[in-house]
């Protein structure tokens, strides 16, 4: 996640000639000041663009991605979205006023865990306190309320994807674009082809400090949570009777029918459950990092192990490309493109 700071702002545009407010409504974000933005846009316009809220944030990328994802279904095309006056005012604004005090608190945990990661933990294995358990509990059902939504989330993906077929796309709903890969490298071959002291030579004893991230007790996977969710997820993955492939590009584009258009609807929609309940996810996995500090571990809630390891005769693929580099390339091979599903973010129609 980016840590800067900066505004998020929301744009009208007015018919110079009638002096109608147009509907639309853009929410952006600049490190700048908002004026100045508002004078890019304004360039080349036919219409007035007017600044009608403004706020600086701490985390101004994640806000404007929150906004975005939460009104995806008012998404018109870019960042330009169909919200009446009634629903910025008592609804859009609020919540950038709300999100922005949640995002100062988690840039200050988020700051502070940085530093924890950095230094060794103390040994210490203590019981939570009430705070704690109670930041544990807001957690999990965080954690396992995106769990759902994200599944839910990705039946309403794969409805989409099954309704590609052979074509390339569908008019404002979905695009498949090929894909490059990067090249393979076979490290099984590259192993085998070395002599042993060449072996030797791509290997070292090592210690490291590690950290990793704090591991929180009780996260429960899809299944354990909704065992009728989770089927009902790999059914609609198994309903896609032709998956997009390679064969899809050039295949023209297909009409949207009714159902594309609900389908692309229930997609757009179930974005929003799945940002709002990462988000709080994040931000009390934040808090955790801090209520742990430098102890090894809080009973049944959280555990940071951060200490010197020890690795015996560790791979090392830098010293492989530093003492064998015409052998390294020899065992990277081309791999052929594969395709990107590009679902539409808004509905211009």
């Amino acid at each position: 996640m980016s840590m800067k700071e900066g505004w998020v702002y929301l744009l009208r545009e007015k018919d110079f000639l009638s002096g109608e407010t147009d509907r639309y409504l853009k929410i952006g974000l600049t490190e700048r000041d908002v004026p100045d933005r508002v004078k890019e846009h304004q360039t080349g316009n036919a219409r007035k663009v007017m600044s009608i809220y403004e706020k600086h944030v701490p985390l101004m990328s994640a806000m404007e991605n929150h906004l975005h994802h939460v009104y995806s279904s008012d998404r018109v095309y870019g960042e330009w979205f169909d919200l009446d006056e009634g629903r910025v005012q008592n609804e859009l604004i609020p919540m950038i006023e709300r999100l922005a005090t949640e995002q100062a608190e988690t840039k200050a945990h988020k700051e502070a865990a940085a530093e924890l990661k950095k230094r060794y933990d103390n040994g210490t294995v203590r019981d939570p306190t009430t705070a704690e358990t109670a930041l544990h509990e807001a957690y999990l059902a965080a954690k396992h309320t995106h769990t759902l939504a994200k599944a839910r989330h990705a039946i309403d993906d794969a409805k989409v994807r099954a309704l590609i077929g052979a074509s390339q796309s569908i008019d404002g709903v979905v695009l498949v674009k090929p894909k490059k890969q990067s090249k393979h490298f076979n490290k099984a071959a590259f192993l085998k082809s070395l002599t042993p002291e060449e072996h030797a030579l791509c290997h070292a004893t090592v210690t490291e400090f590690k950290a990793g991230t704090p591991k929180i007790e009780g996260v429960k996977n899809l299944k354990s949570l909704d065992a009728e969710l989770d089927a009902e997820k790999k059914a609609a993955d198994k309903a896609i009777a032709t998956p997009p492939s390679l064969a899809n590009i050039g295949g023209g584009e297909a009409a949207r029918t009714t159902e594309a258009e609900q389908a692309h609807a229930a997609y757009l929609a179930s974005r929003k459950a799945v940002r709002e309940a990462e988000w709080d996810a994040e931000r009390h996995g934040a808090a955790l990092a801090v209520a742990i500090g430098e102890d090894r571990e809080i009973t049944g809630v959280v555990s940071w192990i951060r200490e010197d390891v020890t690795t015996e005769d560790k791979w090392s693929l830098d010293l492989a490309k530093e003492h064998f580099p015409e052998k390294y390339e020899a065992h990277r091979t081309e791999r052929p493109d594969i395709v990107e599903v590009k679902i539409g973010e808004g509905h211009p129609y």
